[in-house]
């Protein structure tokens, strides 16, 4: 069907294609609220304001999601991130999560459990994208500085981005 595009174009447009429909849901509820009279006109802003938070939504899952193709697969299955990889592979409760780390190079997410495991996995691997909602449920994790630490260019030493807070025992 898109023989005629360029892969990098096409993995692009992949990438961005949910910003882009987003885009022609606030561009069609804008055009119904300028344009039309009556309840028409009232549905079109409410179909604007909706299709804004989708296009805020979707702007953030893309510059989450990484270029290219990374080896292996991520699952999330019954409250588990389950990752399959060429050279192992590994599997940690959403629960359990007590540590997020981007690697040094800004390849791999490195998501440490409770018991000390630290799990990799490839921001490229197949179905990472699946990891953005995993992180939004982590408490007290601020999704905007997560996108900013992975715009990142590389640095010396994994960035620590997330860690569970310790129960205060004295209050």
């Amino acid at each position: 069907m898109l023989d005629f595009i360029r892969p990098e174009a096409r993995a692009h447009l992949r990438r961005w294609s949910e910003t882009l429909l987003a885009l022609g849901v606030v561009t069609l509820g804008l055009y119904w609220g300028w344009r039309s009279f009556g309840v028409l006109q009232w549905i079109g802003w409410a179909i604007a304001a909706l299709g804004a938070a989708l296009l805020w939504s979707a702007v953030q899952r893309a510059r989450f999601t990484a270029r290219g193709q990374g080896p292996g697969v991520v699952q999330i299955i019954e409250g588990e991130i389950r990752f399959y990889g060429p050279r192992g592979g590994g599997y940690c409760a959403i629960d359990a999560i007590c540590a997020l780390s981007l690697s040094a190079d800004g390849g791999y997410w490195l998501i440490e459990a409770e018991g000390g495991e630290i799990l990799v996995i490839p921001r490229a691997a197949k179905g990472a994208e699946a990891l953005f909602d995993v992180f939004a449920r982590l408490p007290g994790l601020d999704m905007e500085h997560l996108l900013r630490v992975v715009a990142q260019e590389d640095t010396p030493r994994a960035r620590i981005i997330w860690r569970r807070g310790t129960p205060n025992l004295l209050s």
